[in-house]
């Protein structure tokens, strides 16, 4: 298989892999590829089990809540569906399609997929539903959101009963079973079935993709020289149009947006009729003064450090755009990788909020309610999230030299 990697633009020819192995990038060390192995009917099983446990969890009691006899329960729609009730549509959005439309979506579709499906639609509709279905995956924020569910309890566990219902379990379940479904998942497998890739003839004036006027198709690898992937028909270019600077233009929105994240307050919280405001740093202070160190710290991490790491680093990676390629470059790739990864955990916070906002509802006796600062920190997490996918890390590999290279070979094909 002929292929491009996709972090430092390396042409490499990939043999046939045996079971459980994978194939890297011998200069970036970037995995390409796993085994091309026949797994449909594993994947069809796990997705049909993830979907069984997610329809599951919507329709059975989540949490319940007591206090002074008073008991709030909730189910799993309500995280979103009562921030409704208090001016944050777009946030119940968000919430209600990153734990359950997309990730029911995403099972409903991968399901008829591996039992053959891209083999019998016309090819033009083959390609754009599998296209649509695997972009999809980054914005599935499950797992994060469980997370969320245990730290707000542990938020709250001392000041009333907290009980785990059926949907609980339910969801953990469904957790574990979609994380496993993607382990299984094999994009260039799916891709095959569409149409094989191609292989394609090009003079070596080097062992990068660049350099030889070939470009690497981002959404299904495949490699071509012409303006169009031959294989999905997605618009190719031999490097991100303007990469450095919508990653800078999203990157300044979410320093914007995290500035008042910190000053606003992200929840009021009303005990006994007396109404306190409760900022980022206010909560993670609260949870170290109650002893609660490990779930502080995690705080702390997904909602401060992780957050200002990621703009130090995004901001430090567009300026080594400039700098020639050197011994330290696969580092800088690595580092981009992790960032990539990690920056949508910091959504850890806002699942919290929106599981206290559902759950606490006591009249004056206790309540929870949202704060404007929750709206602003949920916007600087999806900046951060499409400043890093608008970044093209191939650009660290470039010599300077090459940025006038391939804005030529662009305007050429235009």
């Amino acid at each position: 298989m002929q292929t491009a990697c996709p972090n430092c633009d390396l042409i490499i020819e990939v043999p046939r892999i045996a079971a459980k192995q994978v194939a890297v990038c011998p200069h970036c060390h970037t995995k390409l590829c796993s085994a091309n192995l026949n797994n449909d009917a594993r994947i069809v099983a796990l997705s049909l089990s993830s979907l069984i446990m997610l329809l599951s969890s919507m329709f059975y009691p989540f949490i319940s809540f007591s206090s002074s006899g008073i008991t709030q329960t909730i189910t799993l729609p309500d995280a979103a569906r009562i921030l409704f009730n208090y001016d944050s549509d777009l946030l119940g959005i968000f919430i209600d399609l990153s734990i359950i439309g997309l990730p029911m979506a995403l099972l409903v579709t991968l399901i008829p997929l591996h039992l053959g499906l891209l083999k019998v639609l016309p090819y033009g509709f083959a390609k754009r539903l599998l296209k649509y279905t695997l972009a999809i995956e980054p914005w599935v924020m499950s797992e994060i959101f469980l997370i969320g569910v245990l730290v707000s309890m542990v938020k709250i566990m001392s000041m009333a009963d907290i009980s785990f219902g059926v949907s609980f379990w339910a969801y953990v379940a469904f957790v574990i079973f979609y994380i496993a479904t993607l382990t299984q998942l094999n994009h260039r497998r799916l891709w095959d079935q569409v149409q094989p890739i191609k292989a394609i003839k090009y003079v070596h004036h080097s062992h990068r993709a660049i350099d030889n006027n070939v470009r690497s198709c981002h959404v299904c690898h495949q490699l071509s020289d012409s303006q169009y992937c031959t294989r999905c028909n997605t618009k190719t270019h031999i490097r991100n149009p303007h990469s450095v600077q919508k990653a800078a233009a999203w990157l300044i929105t979410s320093v914007a947006c995290y500035i008042p994240a910190n000053i606003f307050p992200i929840m009021y919280t009303t005990s006994l009729g007396d109404e306190s405001p409760s900022t980022l740093i206010g909560g993670v202070i609260v949870l170290w003064q109650a002893g609660s160190y490990p779930i502080a710290l995690i705080i702390f991490l997904a909602s401060v450090v992780v957050p200002l790491a990621k703009a130090l680093i995004l901001t430090l990676l567009c300026l080594l755009v400039s700098k020639p390629a050197n011994s330290q470059t696969k580092g800088y790739t690595k580092v981009y990788l992790l960032t990539e990864f990690i920056g949508r955990w910091s959504m850890i916070d806002v699942f919290v909020v929106a599981i206290l906002v559902a759950l606490v509802q006591l009249g004056n006796l206790m309540s929870v309610t949202p704060g404007i600062g929750t709206i602003f920190f949920t916007v600087m997490v999806i900046c951060q999230m499409l400043a890093a996918h608008a970044f093209d890390p191939r650009l660290l590999w470039d010599s300077p030299s090459n940025d006038n290279k391939h804005n030529q070979l662009e305007k050429k094909h235009e």
